[in-house]
Order: structure tokens, then sequence, then C-alpha cells
């Protein structure tokens, strides 16, 4: 069957449909933003490429391939597990599986998340396997920055992009998967990854992200709060997302230049991951007051 994530489906359908003709290229790479759904449309390629009665719409669900990849027990089926790094001895056990004739009679594949992972040896290692595949063998491999790939894996690759997502299906999508209703910047705020606007909002945390935004917007028009927002804004994973959004919408909004507020964000951005300690809680002051100062007296349109 096909996912129930509305904007996969269309190239879900035409993988799966070049997969039962037989026309699949043996490497694929699933690209886009986290949150998009890479790995649920890899675990479904790879249960149809494993079905004995695949579908149009996907695998049977019923044979036994089928029965054995529901319950994560198909041999001829390996999931790399990824922590900080892929390591070459991961890379050896996928050349070993892909040597060895499948265990019930069809295909063999691999699926390798978080791909820009591997190791500089784990990646020359691959390339040894995307040459040669043997037959019936297939590797999907997902990444959310394609651009940290070694140019020789992406040129054995046929790649296919799942750009971000902000429709009105896409926003629609996430309604009616939220007993809440769905703050206006959240798909926005996400990346047009709507996995990732669920699970903000399931988590409780789009609430905090709504009540952060408030209060930066105020601080930049007040200046009032530096203390309280600073410390608020320190612990937040998303602060980069936050700031960036509420530039574009109050550079829009006044018909400002971005360009220098966005490469004062992109410099913290980079600094913010060299300094430690109190060091960087004074980075995020001494940005906070900048941009104020840039946007004083350019008020906030609700």
């Amino acid at each position: 069957m096909t996912t129930s994530l509305p904007w996969l489906q269309q190239t879900e359908l035409r993988l799966f449909e070049l997969a039962i003709s037989q026309q699949l290229h043996h490497a694929i790479l699933l690209t886009g933003p986290v949150g998009i759904g890479k790995h649920i449309l890899a675990k479904q390629l790879a249960h149809l490429l494993l079905c004995q009665n695949p579908l149009a719409e996907g695998a049977c669900g019923r044979c036994k391939s089928c029965l054995l990849g529901a319950a994560g027990h198909h041999p001829d089926l390996l999931t790399l597990e990824v922590g900080s790094s892929i390591s070459v001895d991961q890379i050896r056990d996928i050349s070993h599986l892909l040597q060895n004739a499948p265990q019930q009679g069809g295909s063999r594949v691999v699926v390798i998340p978080q791909a820009e992972k591997m190791t500089e040896s784990a990646a020359n290692a691959l390339l040894k396997t995307l040459e040669e595949p043997g037959q019936s063998s297939y590797l999907i491999l997902q990444t959310a920055y394609a651009g940290q790939l070694m140019p020789t894996i992406l040129s054995r690759c046929q790649r296919w992009d799942l750009p971000a997502q902000y429709s009105s299906q896409t926003a629609q999508w996430l309604q009616q998967h939220s007993p809440d209703p769905v703050p206006d910047f959240l798909l926005e705020l996400s990346g047009g990854a709507p996995l990732k606007a669920l699970e903000l909002l399931q988590s409780g945390e789009a609430l905090t992200l709504a009540a952060q935004l408030q209060q930066l917007q105020q601080f930049l028009q007040s200046g009032n709060g530096l203390s309280t927002l600073q410390k608020q804004l320190e612990a937040q994973p998303e602060l980069p997302a936050l700031l960036y959004y509420t530039l574009r919408h109050w550079s829009i909004q006044q018909a400002l230049p971005p360009v220098q507020l966005f490469q004062r964000v992109a410099q913290w951005c980079r600094d913010e991951q060299r300094i430690l300690g109190q060091n960087k809680s004074l980075a995020l002051t001494t940005l906070l007051l900048d941009l104020q100062q840039m946007l004083r007296g350019t008020p906030w349109k609700n």
C-alpha cells in the first residue's frame, strides 16, 4: 500500500511502477529535509521490492515476504542503524548481504538512512558495491544533506528529490492529524517538513515556539525583556528557524532589504558551533541587540 503522506504519493507510485516493470535503478538516493518522510518512503519501496505479489499501489501485505518484513525479520532486508557515523564495517555487512543469494528467492534490499554520516573509508567501500551491486540487489540511500556525499557516490545513484512542502493540501493533512489548531507559522518554521511540524505539535513544543515567537517580536519592537528572552531562546533547538522566520516576515511587511539581517544571523549560526559556555550566552545576547538595533522604528504588523 502507499503511504498516508499525500505529498509523497506521486513519487512513490512512480518508483513502484519502475520497480514492478524491473526498470528501477539499483541505487536510489532519496533527498529532502528532515521530516519530509524519506524513511517512510524507503521502507515502502523496500517492502515492494521484496513482495512476492507486488501491486501498483505497493506491497500486498499478505505474502510471506511481507509478513517477514512487517515483523522486522526479513533475511534479505538490511536497514542500517545509524549512530554518530556509518562505519566501514557496516558497509562490509552490506556487501556480504548483497553477495549472497536471496534467502526468499527474490531481491535483496539495503536501506541506508542519513547516508551523509558515512566515513570516508565507508563511502569508498560503498563505491565498490555501487559499481557491482549483483543481480536483484537494491540500495536505498537517504539524506537531508546531499552536498555532504562524495561526488562519486552521487554519480552512481539515481536521485529523487522530495522538496519542502508548503501547500494547502499539506497544511490540511497536518490539521487532520492534530487535535489542536495548527499555528499558521508552524509549517514554514519547520522548513516545509510536515512530519517535523507534527512532532512539534505532538510534543507540545509548538506552543512553546508560539510564545517565544511573540516574545521575540515584542523585544525586537520595544527592546524590553532581553534577559528573559535570551535565557529561553538559548535552550531552543529551533532558534535559527525562529529567527529566520521572524526576520523574513518583518522584512516582507516593511519592504526592508533582508540581506544584512540574514547575514548577521548566518554569522551567529557559524560562530555558535565554535563557542562554549558563557561566551555562547554573550553571543546570543549580542545578536539580539544587533537585530533590535537594525529593526528599530519598523514595527511588526500582525
